[in-house]
């Protein structure tokens, strides 16, 4: 049995100030996964950014308060040795990966790319020729990856699921629901 967890971040702008943090952590058994417990941190430091609307909306309905950082990163960092959790996983890890150590170092887990696994899987003659039915733009690489049109809005089109909100959380869950799809936990790379 192994505890893992799925994280979004979303920031002001490109790796720049953390607006929020969205976490879904699973038990993980061979290749199902069970959730265990979701968090959401919305923090006070920014009153602007690219997706702070989007993270505002989503506090105001759900009753979430907004949060400093250092608590956020305290409840995470706690959340993480709760659930005996070394391994986070998140599409487009670097990015998260970058936002973690820039806005909370005490964040101590290895971090595993879900987007690399699903340009592969998706460039597969099992999903290719569907997918690029939906995104005709979708090209492929020499190597057999996708080339363009792999980002998690593509692919949760392609796998019917919501548009991606950009609210960290539902993006965690969105991301949580693309991996156990493709079968991506057992193929994610380390990054």
């Amino acid at each position: 049995m192994e505890n893992i967890v799925v994280i979004d971040t979303e920031t002001v702008t490109g790796t720049y100030g953390l607006l929020s943090v969205g976490a879904v952590v699973l038990e993980r058994k061979g290749e199902g996964v069970k959730p265990l417990e979701s968090y959401f941190g919305f923090s006070d430091e920014y009153e602007y950014g690219f997706y702070f609307a989007q993270q505002s909306a989503y506090a105001r309905q759900n009753y979430i308060k907004r949060k400093p950082r250092y608590e956020i990163e305290a409840e995470v960092a706690d959340l993480i040795r709760r659930y005996d959790v070394d391994a986070a996983f998140a599409y487009n890890a670097r990015f998260d990966k970058a936002v973690a150590r820039a806005y909370m170092p005490e964040l101590k887990v290895t971090w595993y790319d879900l987007m690399k696994p699903a340009r592969r899987i998706l460039a597969s003659a099992e999903h290719y020729p569907i997918y690029k039915r939906i995104h005709p733009y979708a090209e492929l690489t020499k190597n057999g990856l996708l080339k363009r049109g792999y980002s998690v809005e593509c692919v949760g089109r392609y796998l019917g699921l919501p548009h991606e909100t950009h609210v960290a959380i539902e993006d965690a869950l969105m991301e949580t629901e693309i991996a156990v799809r493709l079968g991506l936990f057992d193929c994610a790379a380390e990054c």
